[in-house]
């Protein structure tokens, strides 16, 4: 009795036919195949996902900006409008205050205040019988008061001077 304990393996390939070798050959080959093209298909559905959100991403991130820019735009366009209508205010105002200033520059001339004088008011321009002239004496006269010889008025008198001198009293 050959008892071989040993740990070897006998390789049963060679034993089979060219046959069965070509056809298991060619299915484990398949099966590789195949295997590859489900990985494939995962990576490109993976790849395809990523993309698509990646595009839909910088789609509505190219659309925010459009956006912004064109209501940015319309905001412009509105505020110029606003700018133009004031100046067009401003511009008529100022020419109907200019109208106005020359008609109170008309109604204040001399001949509107006499014929308003005249007419509203029932005055009547002076005639030479109504002119009296008043002579007055123009002689310069000057009254000196007497000073007051108070010891308490001369001290008042000195600190009020003091006070004029240094600006606290006018």
């Amino acid at each position: 009795m050959y008892n071989d304990n040993s740990n070897l393996a006998y390789d049963l390939s060679l034993f089979d036919t060219d046959e069965s070798f070509e056809k298991k050959k060619k299915e484990r080959e398949e099966k590789k195949k195949e295997q590859a093209k489900i990985k494939l298909s995962q990576k490109k559905s993976i790849g395809r996902n990523g993309s698509v959100i990646a595009v839909f991403a910088v789609v509505t991130f190219a659309a925010a900006i459009a956006f912004a820019i064109l209501y940015s735009k319309v905001q412009i366009s509105d505020y110029t409008s606003m700018i133009s209508e004031t100046k067009n205010d401003i511009e008529q105002t100022e020419r109907e205050n200019m109208r106005l200033h020359s008609v109170l520059d008309s109604m204040f001339t001399l001949d509107n205040v006499e014929k308003i004088a005249s007419e509203e008011l029932g005055l009547q321009k002076t005639q030479n019988s109504q002119i009296t002239f008043i002579t007055l004496n123009t002689e310069d006269m000057t009254e000196v008061a007497e000073e007051d010889h108070n010891i308490f008025v001369s001290i008042q008198n000195w600190f009020l001077g003091i006070l004029d001198y240094l600006g606290f009293k006018s």
